[in-house]
């Protein structure tokens, strides 16, 4: 009796820690959403906006560069909507909820079908906790949380994945889980096309894997309703995806890159792989690591010791299975630009790495089987992430302050000097983890074209001394 109130304790103690986790994050991320800022391509996008409006820009840019037209409509209409002034922060904090909405819609799904138990508070307590998890798990925040013309391709096209999957395993069988999913499928097939044919690997390798399995899977899930939404959202994400395959905007931009043969690619992709692994993958593993041990108090325990021999076996196979999807992930990059994808492009790889984590932690936390020595050590990671992100409201907080009202400046500096012939700038300070809009000093590069487009500018815009 005495061990079941020490545990109990420890459980709250854990629980109320994951909260100051959450706490201090929401904090960070509502001080870099104040101060985040429009950049590079924003510009170009308020500049189509305004002479072209929404709808026509998106149709201008599909037919000229950018096939991305779910991406650009979301994209788009932000921008329109900049003229009020919180828009921006408005989208930011939706990306929040949506994010977290998303997680917790998918972790009770998986309760649901496993008959797990669990509390609506302790479960949304856990979403925040993987959202922050894939908030420090990205390559580049900047890039991929804080940039509006990227986050609506990249990280929200995941967001939306992670909602599908947890609609596809979901138990209700209501028509509108349906209509979500042809909804979710068309987003991601309109947004991510790298992603879009990893549905499809998948989609192909769940089918050979039930034909091998069918009976296994008849006994164990509502077979026939988890088939037909992986159907459904497989059908949609791949229409919309041919979409924006076959768009003339494309075609126009795949022009720019070489072209190779389908061997050529294949035999690069080791090498871009190899970078991404060593250069990127090993970067995030400790916030991988740390945020899968304060997860960990949430899964399922087996009631039965595991082997060291199936312990090195799975976390083996799991391993391999996640330098496959890297390799696959980067394969169709490499085949159309010869080079490793932009850091926002890969963040579903970064996501899967976390996932790998959290499995591996659960398979040693298994083997472990000391409840105290396990919970020393969930508390201690925990302790970490408060730490961690208490120092970071404080840093994050002078840097990117200071960042947004040198940006705020410079814009107005920037309107002062509109009649001017050539029109002089300071540079920008850092921006921590919000992405930078600064500029190239080389008057001829794509940023000082995308903010004189934007701004309406006529003049050179030259660094002061």
């Amino acid at each position: 009796m005495r061990s079941n109130i020490k545990f109990n304790r420890q459980f709250l103690l854990v629980d109320y820690l994951i909260l100051i986790v959450n706490l201090t994050f929401c904090c960070l991320y509502l001080i870099l959403s104040l101060n985040n800022r429009i950049s590079h391509d924003d510009f170009y996008s308020m500049y189509i906006v305004e002479e072209f409006g929404v709808l026509n820009g998106v149709k201008l840019i599909y037919n000229q560069w950018c096939t991305r037209y779910m991406a650009l409509i979301i994209s788009f209409l932000v921008t329109y909507l900049l003229k009020f002034k919180l828009s921006l922060f408005i989208y930011q904090i939706f990306l929040f909820f949506f994010g977290t909405y998303s997680i917790f819609f998918f972790l009770k799904s998986i309760c649901e079908n496993l008959k797990y138990p669990f509390f609506k508070i302790k479960l949304i307590n856990y979403s925040l906790l993987l959202l922050g998890g894939m908030f420090y798990c990205s390559f580049n925040i900047g890039e991929t949380w804080f940039w509006l013309s990227s986050s609506c391709t990249y990280l929200l096209s995941s967001i939306v994945l992670i909602f599908s999957v947890g609609l596809i395993i979901n138990v209700n069988k209501s028509l509108i889980h349906f209509f979500f999913l042809a909804l979710c499928g068309f987003y991601i097939g309109g947004s991510n096309g790298t992603l879009s044919l990893i549905i499809l690997f998948s989609v192909c390798f769940i089918t050979i894997l039930q034909a091998f399995y069918k009976y296994r899977l008849s006994k164990n899930f509502i077979y026939s309703n988890l088939i037909k939404k992986i159907i459904v959202f497989n059908l949609f994400v791949q229409i919309a995806f041919l979409l924006l395959y076959l768009g003339k905007g494309n075609e126009i931009r795949s022009s720019y890159f070489k072209d190779i043969s389908i061997l050529n690619a294949v035999v690069l992709n080791l090498k871009f792989s190899a970078i991404l692994l060593l250069k990127l993958v090993l970067k995030v593993l400790p916030f991988s690591f740390i945020f899968s041990i304060a997860f960990s108090n949430f899964l399922q325990k087996r009631t039965i010791k595991i082997s060291t021999k199936y312990l090195i076996y799975n976390i083996f196979i799991s391993s391999l299975l996640l330098v496959l999807f890297i390799y696959i992930f980067q394969l169709p990059i490499t085949y159309k630009t010869q080079d490793i994808g932009a850091n926002r492009a890969i963040y579903p790889v970064s996501l899967a790495t976390f996932l790998t984590c959290i499995y591996v932690i659960y398979l040693l936390f298994n083997v472990l089987q000391k409840q105290q020595l396990i919970n020393l050590i969930s508390v201690l990671s925990l302790l970490i992430l408060i730490s961690f992100n208490s120092y970071q409201i404080y840093n994050q907080y002078s840097i990117t302050s200071n960042y947004s009202k040198s940006f705020d400046k410079r814009i107005i500096d920037i309107n002062k000097q509109k009649k001017s012939t050539i029109i002089f700038i300071e540079p920008l300070p850092k921006s921590g983890y919000l992405h930078s809009a600064e500029i190239s000093k080389d008057t001829a590069h794509f940023t000082h074209r995308q903010i004189k487009l934007g701004l309406k500018l006529k003049s050179e815009i030259r660094f002061s001394d």
